[in-house]
This record gives C-alpha cells, sequence and structure tokens, in this order.
C-alpha cells in the first residue's frame, strides 16, 4: 500500500529557501497548511501541503500579496488576472515616481533660476490645438467602449500599420482588465516639453487608466495605454 511521504518543517525550509517563521507565518494567514504525525507538536507536510507551499511561494516571488493570494484562493480569481493586476500597480507606482521626479527637476530650475516656487507659477504649460483635445477625447471614449473603428479613424497610416487592430484588442484587453469598474474620465492634460503629446486620465476603481497620445499632422502618430496611482493625484 502507498504511504505519502511526510517532510518536516526543517527539511521543507531546506528545499525551499525560506524559514519557518516564515511558513507559521503564511499558515496563520490560511494560504498554506500543515500536519501533524502521532503526537509531535511539530509541522509537517504532506506532498500535496508542500505542492501548496512551492505554489505560494512563487506568487509572493511575483510579488503578489498574502491578502491577494487567500483571494485567489478562496474566491478563485484568475491567476492570469491577479499577475495583470500587481503589474498594473506596479506600473502605476512607476508612473507617480517619473511624476513627481518630474515636479522636482522643474522645481530645481526655478529655484537655481532665482525664483520663488511658493509665488509664482512655475509649472510650464504646453497650449494644444482645440481639434487634437477633441480628437483625443473622441478617441478616448472608444477605447473604453472598444469602438475600434473610431479609434482608427484618427491615427496616422504609420501607426496603424505598426499596430494591426488585432495586436490593439489584446493589448486593450490586457491593459483595462486589472481596472475594475469605470468611474469618470478625470481630465486631459498636455505635456509641458513636447507640444504635440497629452495625457487622458480616467479612473476606475482599482486603478487609473492613463492614455498617452502624440500627435502628427493633425493625426495620432503615437498611443500608449498605461496606468496611474490613484492616490497620487
Amino acid at each position: 500500500m502507498y504511504q505519502q511521504q511526510i517532510y518536516d518543517i526543517t527539511e521543507v525550509c531546506r528545499m525551499l529557501g525560506t524559514t519557518s517563521r516564515t511558513l507559521r507565518f503564511y499558515e496563520e494567514k490560511g494560504i498554506i497548511q500543515s500536519t501533524t504525525v502521532g503526537t509531535s507538536s511539530r509541522r509537517q507536510y504532506t506532498e500535496e501541503q508542500l505542492s501548496l507551499v512551492k505554489n505560494v511561494l512563487v506568487l509572493r516571488t511575483l510579488g503578489l500579496s498574502v491578502k491577494a493570494i487567500a483571494e485567489l484562493q478562496n474566491s478563485g480569481t484568475d491567476l492570469k488576472e491577479a499577475v495583470l493586476s500587481k503589474r498594473a500597480e506596479i506600473y502605476a507606482s512607476i508612473e507617480s515616481r517619473v511624476r513627481e521626479i518630474n515636479l522636482l527637476n522643474e522645481a530645481l530650475s526655478a529655484l537655481e533660476s532665482g525664483k520663488n516656487i511658493f509665488n509664482e507659477d512655475w509649472q510650464l504649460s504646453s497650449a494644444m490645438d482645440a481639434k487634437e483635445k477633441e480628437i483625443a477625447r473622441l478617441c478616448t471614449e472608444a477605447i473604453l467602449n472598444g469602438d475600434d473603428n473610431v479609434l482608427y479613424e484618427h491615427l496616422s497610416p504609420r501607426l496603424a500599420q505598426y499596430m494591426p487592430k488585432e495586436v490593439y484588442c489584446v493589448v486593450r484587453k490586457d491593459t483595462l482588465a486589472p481596472l475594475g469598474d469605470f468611474v469618470s474620465i478625470e481630465k486631459t492634460v498636455a505635456d509641458d516639453r513636447f507640444s504635440n503629446k497629452l495625457y487622458c486620465f480616467v479612473r476606475y476603481t482599482k486603478l487609473g487608466l492613463k492614455i498617452t497620445y502624440v500627435f502628427h499632422g493633425g493625426k495620432i502618430d503615437g498611443l500608449w495605454l498605461g496606468y496611474y496611482d490613484l492616490n497620487a493625484r
């Protein structure tokens, strides 16, 4: 008769490069389990339990929180959606930090030129053609509604060739997946360094969607879908 192998917690820690304290913490949070054999109070693991520990460690390496892993286990959340959500969270954090660095650089430039950043409007502003802003508004609505035809009417031939519809549809689906429910289109902001670039910020329940448009000759010649941190705006 087959007898399942049992692994002691010390052996598991050595095999997986973790600590007993970490395993105890995960067990307290309910994302792994252990067992005991006979009168021993030491944590031991069956092959099935060991496999679950390995999976949890992989997810933690990817940056998923204990809470996210618990939701993944208990509510049947799709693994791909969980990974996409974590990636979006990191992108949003990066975007927030880049924005902070840019503002700090602008403040330093103003200070070095003798300006008082408390009394003067030291942030630069760019004027964007009203027609291009209207195109961005229409295309933002098209992206949110999945209306590819309207969007592609306003793309330059070069961008349309570079980004076939089938490729765009996959990117759009993956980008929008972790956002949650739509809340509102917040605002459209012109870039302070490039007069042909503007950003549209769209609020969702979990994350913010940042759409970047680059115009050339009245057409959209560059388009990026990214994220922004809702708490940083």
